[in-house]
């Protein structure tokens, strides 16, 4: 049989098998026009999700609240208490979660000449984190929203003027250390403007002297007059001169100053200071030598002259400390910050 015919005999029907393609698709074609006007004829059923909403908002805010408590729980020192970041000092910031790398961004903050104003400015410092703000935001002892009739002088006066406890006692300021000017309510920033004075060649022979440095007004002025004692109008020995020029703190020091020192110091300086920064102190001299291009030889002529303030020392908490931080210590590898991450994160904390 031709294929033509076989096609043919495939696409014939009876007439009762006409009939029956016939019934089914009329009643396919019912079925369509049902379902497609069904919800023309039912009412659809409404639901009130309103309470859902803020059951779900409430929810969130609790695991929010306890995220960032669980969070801060790594740390043995939490204690929270009202506090003003224009005050606060590393042993309270540890109480209240903050890492030492952190409490060294508040106070970078507060040397550049800012203040915080207001409890949201908190969150504008690098590294602390959204979930930390968020827990100690309810402690922090600022204003919400600017008032009207408080000038940002009158701000500024009030939280950092208590910064400082003063306790006044006779000194020369030629030979005063800088705990000692630290005594005398001066501010970190204040110290090593008054160093760098006396680095230059400055000198105090009697005492309205005080009045070149910018940072002694005539107010402090007249509260420091009476303690102000300067021997044999300032004559200091050569001897003592020579000390004071010889100790070097490589701690505290900025390259420019290290520079006076010597050739080693001005070859050197810039590299010293940079690789302290990210050891966050040098806690032993001989760490000079791992500084790129200091060699031995000449670290030796000046090995004597180092001293090492090691209260300045910047340690890293690493209950704490995201990986990015710990990568930047030259003594931790990635691999090394990883395994700490990793250890942390199992065990919530170390001991």
């Amino acid at each position: 049989m031709s294929f033509k015919k076989n096609l043919k005999e495939y696409f014939t029907f009876t007439k009762g098998e006409s009939q029956g393609i016939l019934v089914l698709l009329v009643f396919l074609g019912i079925v369509i026009i049902i379902n497609s006007s069904s919800e023309y004829f039912t009412k659809q059923p409404t639901y009130d999700f309103s309470k859902y909403k803020k059951l779900f908002s409430e929810f969130n805010s609790d695991t929010l609240n306890n995220k960032a408590y669980s969070h801060l729980l790594k740390y043995d020192t939490l204690n929270l208490f009202r506090f003003n970041p224009n005050n606060l000092n590393k042993k309270e910031a540890k109480q209240l979660g903050l890492s030492e790398y952190q409490y060294q961004m508040i106070q970078n903050y507060l040397a550049s000449g800012r203040y915080f104003k207001y409890k949201s400015d908190l969150s504008k410092i690098y590294s602390i984190h959204n979930e930390q703000f968020m827990l100690l935001r309810t402690y922090i002892d600022l204003p919400e929203k600017k008032n009207k009739d408080d000038s940002e002088y009158n701000v500024k006066k009030k939280t950092l003027g208590q910064k400082i406890k003063i306790n006044y006692s006779n000194f020369d300021p030629n030979i005063l250390d800088d705990f000692g000017w630290k005594e005398l309510g001066f501010s970190e920033k204040q110290i090593a403007s008054i160093r760098k004075y006396i680095n230059n060649g400055g000198k105090f022979y009697k005492k309205e002297d005080l009045k070149k440095l910018y940072v002694i007004n005539e107010e402090k002025y007249s509260e420091l007059e009476p303690y102000i004692i300067i021997n044999n109008k300032n004559e200091i020995s050569k001897n003592a001169q020579n000390k004071v020029k010889k100790k070097v703190d490589i701690n505290n020091l900025s390259a420019d100053e290290m520079k006076k020192y010597g050739r080693f110091w001005q070859y050197n300086a810039e590299r010293i200071v940079k690789y302290r920064n990210l050891l966050g102190g040098y806690y032993k001299k001989e760490q000079l030598l791992e500084v790129y291009g200091i060699k031995k030889e000449y670290y030796d002529k000046v090995a004597d002259d180092i001293i090492i303030d090691k209260s300045k020392l910047e340690k890293i908490n690493i209950n704490f400390a995201e990986i990015s931080e710990l990568v930047r210590h030259p003594y931790i590898s990635y691999q090394d910050a990883k395994k700490i991450i990793e250890y942390r994160n199992k065990n919530e904390r170390f001991y």
